[in-house]
């Protein structure tokens, strides 16, 4: 157990020992209770303000933003707070952020117990929920917003999250009309034509950049029928597609955690450039892609995209070219 001692608040170290439902925090939480555990009896599940006065400016040694006499084994952790969206409010401290998911899904609890000084105050908005969709969506499509509509919306508190959980979307990356513009910029300095997409689900961003004079050759693994985006998605892995269209730059937005297939890719023939969309390995990809294969950090075009991690601040969107070693 240990104290917080700017809110007064008694916190467990650790928490639950496997992530659990929202709906199961409460059973964790009476047994806490009945066991008088830490010789309390008030234990409960945090509010997200309580949960995020854990936030730490830095990362711990381990890579969380959380002091690090808390257990490193509980990243992401329920809080109380319901979202209008229909989910509840969790907060990453790994890799530092806050995300509403649904309550089925799983996270560790950490229990809080005392009375809390003044936090905060957290009022979730239906209106500015309803906003970001009027950003990111239209007539249930995906929309390219400008960088002034997506930073005005995380000024005011909003979250990418909740807009993805409303409109049911499977939402990772959020390009700008700036990101694209510089995308294809960097393109043009590179003076590449052959342009391939891989990971590129129903084409939004191969779409987007055929429209403003790029041609790109989309493809999924899962490629979804019809070209909501104006654009053919063509079924294809990611070696599948190197070795079809043999481009001079690959570009892939956020690759699956833990997925190898960016490391197959850098260690494939047949290309010129890799331009990885993602976060540098840490919550998408492939770890230690970048000190092993010597990505170079593209600032300028990683500060016009975010995902659907990004809040306050605490940005997650990072950009890295490679080049082939063949």
């Amino acid at each position: 157990m240990a104290q917080d001692q700017e809110t007064g608040l008694y916190w467990q170290r650790s928490g639950s020992p496997q992530p659990l439902s929202q709906g199961a925090a409460s059973t964790y939480v009476a047994e806490l209770n009945r066991r008088a555990w830490g010789g309390r009896r008030d234990w409960r599940l945090p509010t997200l303000p309580e949960l995020i006065s854990l936030f730490t400016g830095t990362k711990s040694p381990v890579g969380l933003y959380i002091d690090p006499v808390f257990d490193s084994r509980q990243p992401f952790c329920w809080s109380a707070t319901d979202s209008p969206a229909g989910g509840a409010y969790g907060v990453l401290f790994f890799p530092g952020s806050v995300q509403v998911q649904n309550r089925e899904q799983r996270a560790f609890i950490r229990a809080v117990a005392g009375e809390v000084k003044k936090l905060p105050d957290f009022s979730p908005s239906r209106e500015l929920i309803a906003k970001g969709r009027e950003m990111l969506f239209s007539h249930g499509r995906r929309r390219l917003p400008s960088l002034g509509e997506v930073e005005g919306f995380l000024q005011e508190g909003g979250l990418f999250s909740e807009v993805a959980l409303t409109e049911r979307k499977h939402l990772y990356f959020l390009p700008t009309s700036e990101f694209l513009r510089a995308l294809i910029r960097l393109c043009r300095h590179l003076g590449v034509k052959r342009v391939l997409e891989v990971g590129a689900g129903e084409g939004f961003m191969a779409g987007a950049l055929a429209a403003r004079g790029l041609p790109v050759v989309a493809t999924d693994l899962e490629a979804a029928p019809g070209e909501p985006y104006g654009v053919p998605v063509q079924r294809a892995s990611h070696l599948e597609a190197v070795a079809a269209f043999q481009p001079e730059l690959i570009f892939w937005c956020w690759p699956p955690l833990g997925s190898r297939a960016p490391q197959e890719l850098l260690q494939a023939r047949g290309w010129e450039y890799y331009l990885d969309v993602g976060d540098g390995g840490c919550a998408t990809g492939t770890a230690n892609l970048v000190p092993q294969f010597r990505g170079r950090y593209l600032h300028n075009l990683s500060r016009l995209g975010y995902t659907r991690l990004d809040w306050g601040p605490f940005r997650h969107n990072r950009c890295f070219l490679y080049r082939s070693a063949f």
